[in-house]
């Protein structure tokens, strides 16, 4: 990663986690875990989703860092993608499946509770955008939509995650609020 590279995937992480921080401080219980229908996640599970991806994507990249780098030709076929991550990624109008995974377990039983876990993991890659020496864009682990992608596009993809789940975990709030009506 470059300096420049450190330093955007950084601040990237930091301000989605500030907004989705902003987002869910004042939330009620019934918002909080609030359901539109019974196949859609409330702001609880959106988070706890996020937690779990994020640990295992950061931790993903940290065992990586050990391996030879990947085939130039691989490594090519990366080239660019943040900048679609970017973009694609925060939009909802394309609803993917998570992976069995990656589903929240419904594992915390109040609002800080999950925030506290997020917090912990957000921290985390944080942490190791800043300061890890690892040459994280010469290994790559496969996204289903995207392929490979290094892992300086996957901190990216972390945060991008996190605007497509904020968005989402809104919609909760909103349907919420018109329940009531």
């Amino acid at each position: 990663m470059t300096p420049d590279e450190r330093q955007y995937a950084a601040a990237y992480l930091e301000r989605t986690k500030s907004v989705l921080l902003e987002a869910t401080a004042n939330l009620t219980e019934s918002q909080w875990f609030f359901k539109p229908t019974p196949a859609d996640w409330s702001p609880a599970e959106c988070v706890e989703h996020l937690a779990i991806t994020e640990g295992f994507i950061v931790g993903t990249i940290r065992k990586l860092a050990d391996n030879a780098p990947d085939a130039p030709d691989v490594l090519a076929s990366c080239a660019g993608k943040e900048a679609l991550i970017e973009k694609r990624v925060p939009r909802r109008g394309f609803k993917a499946q998570a992976p069995e995974q990656a589903r929240p377990r419904g594992q915390f039983a109040t609002h800080g509770e999950v925030i506290q876990c997020f917090l912990a993991t957000r921290d985390a890659s944080i942490d190791y955008a800043r300061t890890t020496a690892h040459p994280i864009r010469e290994h790559t682990f496969p996204h289903f939509v995207f392929g490979p992608l290094d892992g300086y596009q996957w901190l990216i993809f972390c945060a991008a995650h996190t605007e497509r789940h904020l968005a989402q975990l809104l919609e909760a709030i909103e349907a919420e609020g018109r329940s009531k009506l």
